[in-house]
């Protein structure tokens, strides 16, 4: 998959989605904050499709996987002034 793919991936199963959302049969995922929420989301997507990695990141409660989105977001935003 381009990064393109592995962005839409993201959005399709946010990672940091609540509980609730996986276990209905709603097609609608929440949507992103801002673009570094769906970059972030995007990352986590390329990540859980990863042998060694997916079934931990499976595992990992809703609160925790919101923060990990959270901050990472939050690290995307921070490089982007880094690089000018």
């Amino acid at each position: 998959m381009d990064a393109k793919e592995i962005l839409e991936h993201g959005a399709r199963f946010p990672y940091d989605a609540p509980d609730s959302w996986w276990d209905s049969s709603d097609d609608a995922p929440p949507l992103p904050g801002d673009w570094a929420h769906a970059a972030a989301r995007g990352i986590l997507a390329d990540l859980t499709d990863r042998r060694g990695i997916k079934h931990e990141l499976s595992q990992v409660d809703e609160d925790v996987r919101r923060e990990i989105v959270a901050i990472m977001a939050e690290i995307i935003r921070a490089a982007l002034p880094a690089q000018t």
